[in-house]
């Protein structure tokens, strides 16, 4: 037979009723309806004459989309007295995952009112009470959550944890909930997504409106406790206040406010499908975000995981997105005297103001004014920069960056979303600058002359900095070109750099007066073959540097021969006419040249010859003129960090002469 639910209580009443005249009475029902799902193959056990024990099994019991059985509860006392329903000494088994449950509970038929309690094998309680009127209450103690995951299964692969005190409160129109969370933790399968010795507060209100709708409103507290959502750790302190209401299709958010560190202001509304739960519109605003609270938890992780420590982040945001037909349709951020450092005050840019704007319908504008760019010692004066947003694509417009007495000049710059990654495409070039302003703010040796360069083309992606053509520099009357240069994770742990290098036409007087190197006059070439740095330090590459070819004076001084025979070592040795060098300056020479070949931090030397035999001595200056000079090497392997320490010495002044 199939009964509502006010008849099928009824009945079992009677059926109590008739126990004390009928002994050992069973009534089975097919089918029992009740307001929230059914219950099937119903058998009621009522007591022997003489006895006081019952039984109720239940083969299927069903509440909304989940299904449990069977399920039996045991009664040690069932009774009926001045029409009052009591179970004492019940044992309710059978919910999957819970255990066996302790039941007891007390029933008017009558006044349609009752109690009972639930008490799991680990302490925790609920005591119901049904009130007139249909009125009901729940006050939950130290329940564990556990408890609740056979009928909310989607939670079970999260494998939450928590204990749960509070009260529920209903009838006929509405319910409201007021609940503390203590001792709360979850994670997925991967460990990726996970929270630990969490705590906080719900309590919210819904009413049943005509119509089948129904108005909400929720507050959410969380005080303790972390969360890592990889690679973001979110820290407590939050709560979220909102509104709204609901029908058979939709749950609609009339206001949203949230609270949390670094946030003041940030509000939204929008409107939920319910099946499948998904966004359909929505709007959020912030009015106000601190940059040194938000972007290390939020923005760093996923861009620099591996170097949190070392950005500092400053200055205020604010913002509005709106979401639409399944996707974000429009953004704006404004930045408020915005800005970021890397190790210390190294790299910093800002402060900078201004506004970036996003629509998924056409272009947008973007404009920032930029009132500080510093680079170790290299202070950039104001400047500014407009650009496009369109869709996934940023294209800055032309913008001249001044710095000392030249600037640098964007030409084109191209930001990009392409296969989940941002690239960024770009060609630049360098107004001249004067060597000696350049050298004296970088800490360098001064240098004379101009300093210009040019990029023309550039590729950037979060790990990767490429060149797609040549850096030319120009630099000592000569230039520098690198080729084929790559950069990789610049800001982890180990940057790697490749490139190939060469230069032309350098003039050596310019070059050793700016090292204090002695006086050389002429011009070289140079080339670096195959360069590869790890941690900005080489590791491998074939160099080797070569008078260039021309008529043009070539001298050489006393102090320059000095220092070329020091970095060669106890094996180095300047062969002229011995006893008459301390009564000349400077010599006249034909040539010069020297390679390096770097391998496992080793220099294999050679000099001029191309065919020098191994181990044979190699000539690194050859002498011309009168007195007749040559500076010749016998050491051909040298250890790489030594002939960097003697290069240190050497430039700073510090080397010891070999003459021989």
């Amino acid at each position: 037979m199939r009964l509502r639910a006010w008849r099928w209580v009824a009945l079992l009443v009677l059926a109590v009723c008739s126990a004390r005249a009928h002994a050992g009475l069973d009534l089975e029902f097919a089918e029992l309806d009740f307001a929230a799902g059914r219950a099937q193959g119903v058998v009621v056990a009522l007591p022997d004459a003489g006895q006081r024990a019952g039984r109720l099994h239940v083969a299927r019991l069903q509440i909304g989309a989940q299904r449990w059985g069977p399920l039996t509860l045991d009664c040690a006392t069932l009774s009926l007295t001045d029409g009052i329903v009591a179970c004492r000494g019940g044992r309710l088994s059978g919910l999957p995952g819970v255990g066996p449950v302790r039941v007891s509970f007390s029933y008017n038929t009558a006044a349609s009112t009752g109690v009972a309690r639930l008490v799991f094998a680990d302490g925790g309680r609920v005591d119901v009470r049904l009130g007139r009127g249909g009125g009901y209450r729940l006050d939950l103690t130290r329940v564990a959550l556990a408890r609740l995951l056979p009928f909310v299964p989607a939670l079970a692969p999260w494998q939450p944890a928590a204990l749960l005190d509070g009260t529920l409160r209903g009838d006929a129109r509405g319910l409201r909930v007021a609940l503390e969370l203590t001792e709360g933790r979850f994670s997925d399968a991967d460990g990726l997504h996970a929270g630990e010795a969490l705590a906080g507060q719900l309590s919210g209100a819904l009413r049943f409106e005509p119509g089948g709708r129904a108005s909400w409103q929720a507050e959410l507290r969380w005080h303790t406790g972390d969360v890592f959502w990889t690679p973001v750790l979110v820290s407590p302190e939050l709560s979220v206040r909102a509104r709204g209401d609901a029908d058979a299709q939709h749950i609609r958010v009339a206001s949203a406010q949230l609270t949390a560190p670094g946030v003041s202001g940030l509000t939204a509304s929008g409107v939920f499908t319910r099946t499948p739960l998904a966004l359909r519109e929505g709007t959020a605003r912030l009015q106000r975000g601190e940059l040194a609270e938000l972007v290390p938890r939020f923005v760093l992780p996923l861009v620099v995981p591996a170097q949190l420590a070392r950005w500092r982040v400053a200055g205020a945001a604010s913002g509005m997105v709106r979401w639409a037909d399944g996707g974000l349709q429009s953004a704006r951020l404004t930045l408020d005297e915005a800005g970021f450092s890397y190790l210390g005050q190294r790299f910093r840019v800002g402060p900078m103001s201004g506004v970036v704007e996003w629509a998924r319908t056409g272009p947008m504008p973007a404009r920032l004014q930029v009132d500080g760019l510093h680079w170790q010692k290299l202070d950039f004066k104001p400047f500014a920069l407009a650009a496009e947003v369109h869709g996934d694509t940023l294209t800055l417009a032309p913008a001249r960056l001044p710095v000392l007495d030249g600037a640098i000049i964007i030409e084109a710059l191209t930001l990009a979303r392409e296969d989940s990654a941002w690239q960024g495409r770009g060609s630049f070039y360098m107004e001249p600058v004067s060597m000696g302003l350049l050298t004296d703010a970088l800490d360098l040796p001064s240098m004379a002359g101009t300093l210009s360069a040019a990029i023309p083309g550039v590729t950037v992606s979060p790990r990767r900095i490429g060149l797609d053509g040549a850096l030319v520099i120009a630099v000592f009357d000569g230039y520098v070109q690198a080729t084929e240069l790559e950069v990789t994770d610049a800001f982890g742990v180990l940057p790697r750099l490749t490139a190939e290098v060469e230069a032309a036409h350098l003039d050596l007087r310019q070059l050793t007066e700016t090292f204090s190197f002695g006086a050389v006059s002429g011009f070289v070439d140079a080339r670096v073959k195959g360069l590869e740095m790890a941690a900005w330090v080489p590791v491998r590459f074939d160099a080797s540097v070569r008078s260039s070819p021309g008529n043009y004076p070539r001298r050489i001084s006393q102090r320059a021969v000095e220092h070329i025979t020091a970095l060669g070592g106890a094996g180095a040795m300047a062969a002229v006419q011995r006893s008459f060098l301390r009564f000349f300056n400077d010599f006249g020479y034909r040539e010069l040249g020297l390679s390096c070949r770097l391998r496992n931090d080793v220099c294999e030397m050679r000099g001029l010859g191309d065919n020098e035999a191994p181990g044979a001595p190699f000539m690194v200056v050859r002498g011309g003129g009168i007195p007749a000079l040559n500076v010749i090497g016998y050491n051909r392997r040298v250890d790489w960090k030594e002939l960097v320490e003697r290069i240190t010495r050497v430039t700073a002044g510090n080397a010891t002469p070999i003459v021989q």
